[in-house]
């Protein structure tokens, strides 16, 4: 499994490098107050793509773990090392120490949709955000989103066991396995968030393999 965590650890590196790209590029490591409608738009979309490539690669950690449901006591196995921060980035949790607004959190679970879990649209990411008229509107949710995304690929762990533990819930209740489809348009992010995000598929996939057939 040494290459493979080597694979998530660049994947998490290069997701956090594409993070501070979009954050500089919309200018919101100033903090603004305010953003205009088609720049929330254009960043909502690519914050999407990322997140999409981050929660895949914790699926990924939490497929290599060996774990029990949670709600069980005595969870086994160790998720890839907290990806270190890339030459030259910064930690931004503490940048904008005085932003009030709305928490946020990186979703990891499907929602319940007619008794199954909606894994396609989870890990699919599908849906993008459209064009919109410009108008200020506020900036605080797109800093509360970028800051959360940070603080998950600071570090990973935590969030991957909790998704293993879920993981082997579903498992021992026989409930459909997670499906990963091929993302279209990830490499707007750049070639070696791309190419990343490319290989996922199959690696979830086959990490999931041992999953009990449902049909």
């Amino acid at each position: 499994m040494i290459g493979l965590d080597a694979f998530i650890e660049q994947g998490l590196a290069a997701a956090g490098r594409a993070l501070l790209g979009v954050r500089a590029e919309a200018g919101l490591h100033l903090a603004p107050k305010h953003v205009t409608k088609r720049l929330r738009a254009r960043v909502r979309s690519r914050l999407k793509a990322i997140e999409t490539i981050v929660r895949r690669l914790i699926t990924l950690m939490a497929a290599a773990l060996e774990t029990v449901p949670a709600g069980r006591a005595g969870a086994t196995g160790r998720a890839a090392a907290p990806t270190a921060q890339p030459d030259g980035a910064e930690d931004v949790t503490q940048s904008f120490a005085a932003l009030q607004g709305p928490a946020y959190h990186l979703r990891l679970t499907a929602r319940p949709v007619r008794g199954l879990a909606d894994w396609h649209q989870m890990l699919a990411g599908s849906g993008s955000a459209s064009a919109l008229a410009t108008g200020p509107v506020s900036a605080a949710p797109l800093l509360a989103q970028i800051v959360a995304l940070h603080r998950v690929l600071k570090d990973p762990e935590p969030a991957a066991r909790r998704l293993a533990r879920h993981l082997a819930g579903l498992k021992a209740s026989r409930q459909p396995r997670p499906i990963c489809p091929p993302s279209a348009g990830d490499f707007r992010l750049g070639a070696e968030l791309g190419t990343v995000s490319t290989a996922l598929p199959g690696l979830i996939t086959r990490a999931l393999a041992d999953w009990p057939d449902t049909s």
